[in-house]
């Protein structure tokens, strides 16, 4: 049987902390079961909710104009279950839910044991037997993806990127058929199929908190360490109060909002963010929504942040998520007392020491291009279309805003912002805001890499360089790709190295653009832009 597992972390002491009582209640059609088995070895309290009926919205899409035979008869109808667990081991005591159908809407996960999904699986899946990665990258514009092989593969097929991505889900086979056959876990839950009774669930509860406990995944996965979760109460303190200051300073550097996951997300096509009676609809989360809502009442206290809510629907607005509070939505990195730590997946991360170190050292080993005069500084609330285009004329070729069309496609691209008589692809971006910088790496990349695969995209480079510097003389047969530097010029009015003011996610990310476009025998820098005065 397939099942969903949640462990609930130390703050649980007893099982009206694991449900949300306005969900699980007779109003929402929950009902508790009552054993007739009395001879059961764990304590356990057992719900379900019977036949809860809704009209569906798109009832009221086709009323209008059609007519719908016993319209009262059509009803979206769910049925669903949730069974909590309470075992012990070494005299502690542990809580878990297990779940089915729309269950999990019911509990409460502000008191989940994050990680406890993942850690389960990677310590017992068949590590030649991985079926798929559900992972999301170390930055503030947050990309995640699945990657799925129809067929039990190793981690090396899977082709994903451990330096810059942190996993959110992986799934596969066993390795050991007494846990079960199929597993699946993400860092909040573990879906598993296995042969289990009701009876055996506190054995299996058992079983699950070992393979929780274990540290075999470090064989394989080890990987996975380089960012660790902070448990430090003190230190937890501290992120947690500087994150509500950033919340309510309504600051956009170093913070935004992105989805808990990809499974129920997926199917959502509008979400309400809301505290109490207020709420903002939209179609998409994002910060300004976010503050939008925080103008309407006073956010005096960091505990505030697990009262805001934000549940998805789909089209015909039924709710597709639970009622998942802020904190899973947030990515922030912040620095306190030298040490770089991630908010992320409802976890405080701190970033390997070792692990910072070889980022940072990988970073201050980019070149620098060290001509002063190279650019000019960029006014204070100054444009960036308008600083292209004030550069040295007879140097540069402004290519800002002016776009290719991508042959047998429809996208567009920009080649760079300015193309030097030196070979220079200059891209340009004001501040060091990491969400930003996402945009300006990833167009120099994608830009070096038409550069070397697409005959019409490297014409029209030919094109702009011999129109502007008559006296080259080169074609697409000799074009001189070891001559070429693609330069990321980043303003900044901080004195300290480009190469310093980044922050560990844009780091992260750059090297990761850096190897690539190396890779395509092309060269890359870096330039400092300063911020002058009005």
């Amino acid at each position: 049987m397939k099942l969903s597992y949640y462990l609930f972390n130390e703050n649980v002491n007893k099982f009206e902390n694991l449900i949300l009582p306005n969900k699980v209640n007779k109003d929402n059609n929950f009902i508790e079961l009552q054993p007739s088995n009395k001879d059961l070895d764990f304590e356990f309290k057992v719900y379900i909710q019977r036949n809860r009926t809704k009209e569906p919205k798109w009832i009221a899409f086709l009323e209008d104009d059609l007519e719908i035979p016993n319209r009262e008869q059509i009803r979206n109808s769910v049925n669903s279950f949730v069974i909590l667990v309470k075992i012990y081991k070494n005299d502690l005591p542990y809580f878990f839910a297990i779940t089915g159908g729309f269950g999990f809407t019911a509990i409460n996960r502000n008191n989940l044991e994050n990680g406890f999904g993942l850690k389960v699986a990677l310590n017992s899946i068949d590590s030649r037997e991985l079926k798929s990665f559900d992972v999301r990258n170390i930055d503030l514009k947050t990309k995640q993806k699945r990657v799925l092989i129809n067929k039990g593969s190793e981690l090396g097929e899977f082709d994903l990127d451990f330096e810059q991505d942190l996993i959110n889900l992986v799934s596969g086979k066993t390795a050991n058929e007494t846990i079960g056959t199929s597993i699946k876990g993400s860092t909040s839950s573990l879906n598993l199929n296995s042969d289990v009774k009701f009876s055996s669930l506190g054995d299996k509860c058992s079983q699950l908190l070992d393979l929780f406990l274990s540290e075999d995944y470090k064989e394989d996965f080890g990987f996975i360490d380089n960012v660790n979760i902070v448990k430090d109460p003190d230190v937890l303190s501290k992120l947690t109060q500087d994150l509500f200051e950033t919340l309510r300073n309504r600051e956009t550097d170093h913070i935004s909002l992105t989805y808990p996951d990809m499974i129920e997300y997926e199917k959502c096509s509008s979400y309400q963010i809301k505290k109490g009676y207020k709420l903002v609809e939209t179609e998409e989360i994002v910060l300004n929504d976010l503050y939008t809502l925080l103008d309407t009442f006073e956010f005096e206290s960091p505990d505030i942040i697990k009262k805001i809510k934000i549940i998805g629907f789909d089209e015909s607005g039924t709710p597709t998520t639970s009622s998942v509070t802020l904190n899973h939505f947030i990515v922030y990195q912040t620095t306190i007392e030298g040490d770089t730590y991630i908010f992320s997946l409802n976890n405080w991360y701190k970033i390997d020491n070792d692990y910072y170190n070889r980022v940072h050292a990988e970073i201050m080993g980019v070149s620098l291009l060290k001509n002063e005069n190279f650019l000019t500084g960029i006014h204070v609330g100054e444009s960036e279309g308008s600083y292209n285009e004030r550069q040295n004329s007879e140097y540069f070729i402004c290519l800002d805003k002016k776009n290719f069309q991508i042959p047998h496609s429809r996208s567009k691209i920009e080649i760079c912002d300015l193309l030097s008589r030196d070979h220079h692809f200059v891209c340009v971006k004001k501040e060091t805001r990491s969400a930003t910088l996402s945009h300006l790496f990833a167009q120099g990349s994608v830009s070096m890499k038409l550069l070397r695969e697409i005959l019409e995209y490297k014409q029209a480079i030919i094109t702009n360089m011999k129109e502007k510097f008559p006296e080259y003389d080169f074609h697409e047969d000799n074009f001189p790709y070891n001559e070429c530097t693609l330069v990321y010029a980043i303003s900044t009015s901080k004195s300290e190295d480009i190469r310093e003011v980044l922050p560990f996610f844009s780091k992260v990310n750059l090297l990761n653009h850096i190897n690539f476009i190396k890779r395509l025998g092309i060269k890359v820098s870096l330039y400092k832009i300063p911020v002058l005065p009005n």
